[in-house]
């Protein structure tokens, strides 16, 4: 399970498991009898709130540190929407909606209005700006059936930003190949395990002593 969807899917599920309990009962009774009674690997520092918002720091699953965030859901008739918002150094929101008629099925639901960003360094690109903006995407039975969004990648040593269109492929794997102004092929990036990998073409770098060394620099990233 890529670490984006693992990401989606641990927030998404804090909030589901305790909409069969009383509304008002504070969140952190309701998840520490999750804890004890299920096989749900779910771990953390400190919660406070009810199921109408809140707080939880320190959120792993299955040991894989998903971060500090604010939540607050919103129901209807027919369905309830989870709106997140990171509160460590991470720069993460957006929205899960999920169907009232799905309420049973984990692996469906809707993610919109999703936003990460990052800065990374490598040997020959310093500070690194990306930019993930997720508008829809769709996962069904634990699997991405569809996406629109886009990522950017920007640098001060970088001649121009990258775009690319986001896309839902075999394996789960989430996946755009990075273009400049002028719609030339320069790089892509994917998301896969619990990373994503980004390849850029030094033709992008101004210091054409890179390009004698290598045709692409590649990093991963770590959301």
């Amino acid at each position: 399970m890529n670490k984006l969807y693992l990401l989606i899917f641990s927030i998404f599920l804090i909030c589901l498991l305790a909409i069969g309990s009383i509304f008002l009962i504070p969140i952190n009774i309701i998840l520490s009898s999750l804890s004890k009674n299920s096989d749900l690997e779910i771990e953390y520092s400190y919660v406070e709130g009810n199921i109408f918002a809140g707080k939880i720091l320190d959120l792993y699953y299955e040991d894989i540190y998903v971060g500090d965030f604010n939540y607050e859901n919103e129901f209807s008739l027919s369905d309830m929407q989870i709106k997140f918002v990171s509160i460590d150094e991470r720069n993460i929101e957006g929205t899960v909606t999920k169907k009232l008629t799905d309420i049973s099925d984990n692996g469906t639901f809707a993610l919109r209005d999703f936003s990460m960003s990052s800065v990374v360094s490598t040997d020959f690109i310093k500070y690194v700006d990306v930019n993930l903006d997720i508008e829809e995407m769709e996962i069904i039975d634990s699997q991405c059936t569809k996406i629109i969004g886009i990522l950017e990648i920007s640098s001060q040593e970088i001649d121009e930003k990258l775009i690319g269109k986001l896309g839902c492929y075999e394996n789960n794997m989430i996946s755009a190949v990075l273009f400049d102004k002028k719609n030339k092929e320069l790089g892509n990036i994917a998301f896969s395990n619990s990373q994503a990998r980004v390849n850029i073409s030094t033709k992008t770098i101004a210091d054409k002593r890179v390009q004698l060394l290598t045709d692409y620099i590649s990093f991963t990233i770590d959301f």
